[in-house]
Formats: C-alpha cells, structure tokens, sequence
C-alpha cells in the first residue's frame, strides 16, 4: 500500500497505512448472514521503521508476517516477529513470492519443499526464542 511518493520510489512501506475491509457471511445453517468487518494495517518492514510497527501492533488483535521466499527470514522478520510476541500477538506466517523460486531459480518440487521446510522451521526458531508461557 505504498501511497506516499516517496514510498513508491523507494518500493518500501514507510509508514503505516489502514484499509477496511468489509463482508458478510453466514455462520449459520440459517443463511442469515452477518457483518464481518476486518480492518488491516500495513506497517514496515524495514529495520529503520521499527517503531512503526511496534505502533501498529499496540491497536491490532494479530499479525501476518510476510516472508519473501527467496530471501527467507531475515533479521527485520525476527524483529517483526520479536516485536508480535512482546506485544502478546500471535503471528502467522505468510511466505510471499513463491513463484520466484519455480520461474527465476527453477526450482524443483522437492527443492521448492525444503525451501518452504527452512523457512518455516526459521520462524519457529524465532518464535520459540522470545515466546512467554503466558
């Protein structure tokens, strides 16, 4: 969501932006459907806009973590994902870019799995370092 020009010419976030998002589904056998508003907020990732982002978590009930799938967890993604645990959010994972590792590396199936296994077995590790038991 870069909207800022200075955010385009850079290709980068640098401050948080919010967009709502709104649905109607049916939770119940009834097909009575019922309003969904879900509202997301697109903070930085780089290293400089760390504040952004501890900004952004303090007003939110989760996070999703993109991870670029050839770069793989990075330093920022552990800080990011630091910044979720200490804030008590529980983050999920989303591996971004995929279709690099079958069109630019040409990936195999196999090569494709272990890169999905590393990468997530990366976060965990991460994860699992600055988790609290409550």
């Amino acid at each position: 969501t870069e909207t800022r020009k200075d955010e385009q010419e850079r290709g980068i976030t640098i401050k948080s932006t919010g967009v709502t998002l709104y649905y109607q589904y049916s939770f119940k056998d009834n097909g009575e459907k019922e309003p969904i508003l879900v509202n997301l907020i697109d903070s930085p990732g780089h290293v400089d806009f760390s504040p952004e982002v501890t900004a952004a978590l303090r007003v939110t009930d989760g996070a999703v973590v993109v991870v670029d799938f050839i770069e793989g967890v990075r330093v920022q993604t552990e800080t990011v994902l630091r910044q979720a645990l200490q804030e008590k959010i529980r983050p999920v994972l989303m591996i971004n870019k995929a279709d690099r590792g079958i069109h630019e590396l040409q990936l195999t199936g196999e090569e494709m799995y272990q890169k999905f296994v590393k990468i997530i077995e990366n976060a965990n590790i991460t994860i699992s370092t600055y988790q609290t038991a409550d």
